[in-house]
């Protein structure tokens, strides 16, 4: 049932057109309906237990820490493997924390980003705020959770390269 002559293709080609027009319309939905926004997935892991060998709060410490982090948007510029971050912007968190780094050494390290740069870095990169930003009670579990899950304190092997290779960081 084809219409000759112009009047048909016209007909043919608005009806080609309308088709076209909802696929790619119903083309866009169904691609976006699967599509998920994007989420930043922390993972915590707890190197320490307490006394007796019962985990007794260690983890929730450790899930705390780790949402600090997160929501500080740490991992938007370090690499640190408990928190599944892979920043580049800093330093990479299990190399460059080092054993001899304590916890006061690591909370300077937040609140006086520019005490020490580490080799390869530049200053004022990091925020100078955190001191003020971060409340004392978050910064402790943030501090906690970097310690026990790096070399920082001398809970965990140092990363590659070996101390000789430390860029370091403030020590005490």
């Amino acid at each position: 049932m084809r219409k000759s002559g112009w009047k048909g293709l016209l007909i043919e080609g608005w009806a080609f057109v309308v088709v076209a027009a909802i696929a790619f319309v119903t083309g866009l939905l169904i691609g976006d309906l699967g599509a998920s926004p994007k989420v930043e997935t922390v993972a915590a892991t707890s190197t320490s237990q307490e006394s007796g060998g019962e985990a007794t709060g260690s983890n929730s410490q450790a899930e705390e820490g780790a949402q600090v982090f997160a929501s500080n948007g740490c991992g938007s510029c370090h690499t640190f493997k408990a928190a599944n971050a892979t920043g580049t912007i800093g330093p990479n968190l299990n190399e460059y924390l080092a054993p001899d780094d304590d916890a006061a050494g690591v909370e300077e390290m937040i609140v006086k980003p520019n005490a020490e740069i580490a080799e390869g870095f530049s200053a004022n990169v990091m925020p100078q705020d955190y001191g003020q930003t971060i409340p004392s009670e978050e910064l402790e579990e943030l501090v906690k959770f970097l310690v026990e899950n790096s070399p920082a304190g001398g809970t965990k092997s140092e990363g590659p390269g070996g101390e000789e290779n430390d860029a370091g960081g403030p020590s005490s």
